[in-house]
């Protein structure tokens, strides 16, 4: 797309399609209107009009009324925020068309999660994120300076509901339609004049929506089965020095989600006769199937302490620590393949553990704010997977023994980080802002793929090395035979078996500087430009040889913003306009090669020059007194500008003028609460919730049709009472026109698969506080 065609369509955004920043915050303007929103995206607490990044922010009650329960949920309610779902259940972020799509638990995000500033480093980590929440930040754009490398598409920040200085408590239940019940709660209150606690529980049962295709009368999948807790104790130990303590932790027994069987790719050969039987499943939201032998079940365990320290240096100056220290377990079966027979299955395991300390300094004045500080990271994983492959095409074809074959990935990580940020006024209203982070990254890596101790592996690769050593060199020996349970890759230059250990050392340097410009008292204008970064990443899959092993480096961005927040109609309205730009320079991303035994497989690769530009607009009003509405929508246009590599289907080919995966170019929300009194202690409400995203591509490869994400628009209602400001019966409906739409179609060995979305459910809610 040409520059002047975007400019063009900002102009048009801004009148048609407002959305960047939603927010509603606890501080309450008693002049009525939109309120005041306050945010702390620069790790201080202003308001969002005064802070010139692109924020949008949604308190807990928000959260409450439109159904967000979790991070995946916001992709409900942000715009330009997508979340795909992989074959190993690790979810997957993608905000303005900045994702990172990988299945190993020790890959990070290029959108982080936090919580109370916290770092939740992977994204299997945030199962307790959403917990008893205040409010909810999803800052857009790099933000490297501040919250380190790996936020190149951006960071969502959860704020914790803190420790309260009287008591209370509250209770918040819900049950659907497809029978899944879902309460939470929390207490609250002084333990002595200086001392504070809150505890927050919530659970999750039931619930299975999907059905087995070839067994209708099968036990549906998709039941919860999930604890969490936390803990929070705040202590005013002087009047200088504060403590905040959280303790929190999940057990999640779910069931993974099945994926929907769409399509067959045979990658050598036909594949076994049970699965070139299957059919393809029907469109239908609920149709899924899994082998009934090996049904998918989760399991995952974890738990985390985090302690803040802020002691009052001066009046002015600050020093805080944060110290967090998390451990979670995952034992999952996981079906991906969409199908009831043995096409591709695995039993998985899987442990982190992950470390970090931040330490900084800061200023607050009325002229100059300044940070100084300094992090550090340490992180080990250790990742197994069963592979189970019965009908899959090597069995059938190159005499591949079924079930003979397992694969681990071993990672340690190390991070440190010096950083500094500060704004300074100029002139009066007009505010110069800058910020700088040096980082120095490594990580070490152990994989192979082993023989399963039943020797099959070992016999096949034996032989297989011995094949292709001879017929480049007849005059070879045999390769020595390979121990039953010993490592089975073969070198990609000797061809002999071998395990695979490599490092990736990086450094880099995130910067960002700006311009605010207050031009009248209710309009701020901005300027800024930044670069940020995102680490280099280890595959975890089953490799044939150690080229498949082989990592992505780190990845930059330089992103150019400009925009305003304009305050109307005496507070009645709020309007917000963005336009971006980002260049990419090895952008990463999954995609494939080709291996001359067992044909196309998966492999990461960075993209050499890739871009994005897109705007971003929002509106909120409040036309009346009790009525409140908001549209936000972004308009992204990406793009490969210099990529060739193997297609997703087999063959080399150049990938310029593709578009990014998980990048619709049109994203929108719209939601509408209108609540009124009907006598002195009791109020009636309704609303409803529309999010609209155009099609994308869970792939770089366009030409792989089935991996087109089709458009959907999702239309969620919900009606209700109040008594006294304490007690909330509400009804609901999520997807109420029970729309076909899917999140991911991943390309899987010999098999095609969809991640569907939920089909319409209804039900009831209570909420009470005390």
């Amino acid at each position: 797309m040409k520059l002047n065609t975007l400019l063009a369509g900002v102009a048009g955004l801004a009148f048609f399609v407002p959305g960047v920043a939603f927010a509603q915050d606890a501080a309450d303007d008693s002049s009525g209107g939109v309120g005041e929103i306050v945010v702390t995206a620069q790790k201080r607490s202003e308001s969002l009009n005064k802070v010139g990044l692109t924020v949008q922010a949604m308190t807990g009650d928000d959260l409450l009324k439109q159904g967000v329960k979790d991070v995946g949920d916001l992709a409900k309610v942000v715009p330009s925020l997508t979340v795909a779902n992989s074959i190993y259940n690790t979810p997957v972020y993608t905000l303005r068309g900045v994702g990172f799509y990988e299945n190993s638990l020790a890959a990070y995000p290029a959108v982080s999660v936090y919580v109370d500033e916290v770092p939740m480093p992977f994204p299997a980590l945030v199962g307790t994120a959403a917990l008893d929440v205040q409010r909810v930040e999803v800052l857009k754009g790099p933000q490297g300076t501040l919250f380190g490398q790996n936020a190149t598409g951006g960071a969502i920040n959860y704020i914790a509901a803190k420790p309260t200085d009287i008591f209370k408590a509250g209770l918040n239940a819900s049950v659907d339609s497809f029978g899944e019940v879902d309460a939470d709660g929390y207490v609250s209150g002084p333990l002595s004049d200086s001392l504070k606690a809150r505890i927050s529980a919530r659970t999750a049962q039931g619930g299975g929506w999907q059905k087995s295709v070839s067994r209708p009368d099968d036990k549906k999948l998709g039941d919860k089965d999930l604890f969490m807790g936390r803990v929070l104790l705040d202590w005013q130990a002087t009047d200088r020095l504060k403590f905040e303590l959280n303790v929190n932790g999940m057990v999640d027994k779910s069931d993974p989600q099945a994926g929907q069987y769409i399509a067959l790719f045979p990658q050598v050969g036909p594949v076994g006769a049970e699965l070139a039987a299957t059919p393809f499943a029907p469109s239908k939201p609920r149709a899924a199937d899994w082998n009934p032998d090996r049904r998918p079940k989760g399991d995952d365990r974890q738990w985390q302490v985090a302690l803040r320290g802020d002691y009052d240096l001066t009046d002015d100056v600050t020093l805080t620590s944060i110290t967090s220290y998390v451990d979670f377990k995952r034992k999952q079966i996981n079906d991906p393949d969409g199908v009831a027979s043995e096409a591709l299955e695995f039993l998985f395991d899987g442990r982190l553990k992950s470390f970090s300390q931040e330490l900084r300094i800061a200023s607050s004045g009325t002229r100059w704010n300044w940070m100084l500080g300094a992090n550090y990271e340490h992180t080990t994983s250790k990742e197994f997977a069963d592979q189970h492959v019965a009908q899959s095409s090597v069995v059938a074809n190159l005499g591949f023994p079924a079930n003979s074959n397992t694969f681990f990935l071993n990672s340690q990580i190390d991070n440190y980080a010096v950083f500094a940020n500060a704004d300074y006024e100029l002139l009066p209203d007009l505010k110069l802002k800058g910020g700088i982070r040096y980082t120095e990254s490594k990580r070490d890596a152990q994989t192979c793929t082993k023989d399963a101790g039943n020797g099959g592996a070992a016999a096949f690769f034996t032989a297989t090395s011995t094949a292709i050593r001879q017929a480049i060199d007849p005059t070879a020996a045999a390769t020595p035979a390979i121990p039953v349970g010993g490592c089975v890759t073969l070198d990609e230059a000797t061809f002999l078996p071998t395990s695979y250990s490599n490092s990736l050392n990086e450094e880099n340097v995130s910067w960002r500087v700006g311009l605010d410009y207050q031009a009248l008292r209710q309009l701020l204008l901005y300027a800024n430009i930044s670069k940020g970064y995102k680490a280099g990443s280890f595959l975890f899959t089953n490799a044939s040889s150690t080229a498949q092993f082989a990592p992505v480096k780190q990845e930059s961005v330089l992103a150019f913003e400009g925009g305003f927040k304009a305050s109307m109609l005496d507070g009645a309205a709020q309007f917000n306009l963005a336009g971006f730009y980002y260049k990419y320079t090895d952008k990463q991303t999954r995609g494939k090669r080709i291996d001359p035994v067992f044909g196309v497989l998966d492999a990461l690769v960075n993209v050499p020059k890739s871009s994005l530009m897109g705007v971003e607009a929002e509106l909120m009003l409040e036309p009346v007194d009790g009525l409140n509405l908001k549209v936000g929508g972004t308009y992204i246009n990406s793009r490969i500008d210099e990529y060739t590599g193997v297609g997703f289907i087999g063959g080399v080919k150049d990938f310029e003028g593709n578009s990014l995966p998980f990048a619709p170019d049109l994203s929108v929300n719209a939601s509408a609460d209108y609540d009124f009194a009907v006598t002195d202690s009791v109020n009636l409400f309704f609303g409803g919730t529309v999010t609209h995203n155009s099609s994308t591509y869970s792939v770089i490869d366009t030409d792989a049709a089935t991996a087109k994400l089709d458009a959907y628009t999702l239309v969620d209602l919900r009606a209700g009472v109040s008594f006294a400001d304490r007690y909330r019966l509400t009804v609901f409906g999520h997807n109420v026109f029970n729309e076909y739409y899917f999140t991911n179609a991943p390309i899987l060995y010999d098999t095609q698969v969809r991640y569907t979305g939920r089909p319409a459910s209804y039900g009831v809610s209570l909420s009470a506080n005390f």
